[in-house]
C-alpha cells in the first residue's frame, strides 16, 4: 500500500502528524553532551551512542518483520525499545515517528503503518549517518 493510497500522503519524517517534525533533530548533540555529564565521562555516552547505532539495523528489521506479520506484541516490543533507545541518544525525530507507529500498533492500524516503514527506514539511515559522524565511524555498515 501506498502512503497516497492509506491517507497518510502528507506524512514524511519532517512532518509528523501533530508534531513540527522539521523541528526535530536527526540526532541532538546536546542529548549526548548531557548524557556525557551525567555519567561523568563524554567517552561512555559515545560507546552508548555506537552500542545504539550497531543494534538499529536489527531493532529496524524486528520491527518492520513484525508489522508485517501484524504481530501486535512483537511489534509494540520493538517499537517502544527504538522509541525509548532513539530518546536517550537524541534521535528526536526517529523518536517521535517510533511514538506515531506505536499509536498505529496499539490500534492495530496494520494498513497506516505499513507504508510508513519506508519513512522509518530513511529516519533509520539518516541517523546512522549522523550518529557515525558523531563518533568518528566510517559510512560502512557496522
Amino acid at each position: 500500500m501506498h502512503l497516497r493510497a492509506s491517507g497518510l500522503s502528507g506524512f514524511s519524517s519532517a512532518g509528523l502528524p501533530g508534531l513540527r517534525g522539521a523541528d526535530l533533530p536527526v540526532l541532538d548533540p546536546g542529548c549526548l553532551r548531557q548524557m556525557g555529564e551525567e555519567l561523568g565521562c563524554h567517552g561512555s555516552a559515545l560507546t552508548f551512542l555506537s552500542a545504539y547505532l550497531d543494534f538499529l539495523p536489527q531493532r529496524l528489521a524486528t520491527f518492520c518483520a513484525a508489522v508485517l506479520l501484524e504481530d501486535t506484541a512483537a511489534a509494540m516490543d520493538r517499537v517502544l525499545s527504538l522509541k525509548v533507545s532513539s530518546t536517550m541518544v537524541g534521535a528526536a525525530r526517529l523518536a517521535a515517528l517510533a511514538e506515531v507507529l506505536q499509536g498505529l500498533v496499539c490500534t492495530g492500524n496494520w494498513a497506516a503503518a505499513e507504508p510508513l516503514l519506508e519513512v522509518l527506514d530513511a529516519d533509520v539511515a539518516a541517523v546512522l549517518a549522523a550518529g557515525r559522524a558523531a563518533v568518528g565511524i566510517s559510512g560502512a555498515p557496522g
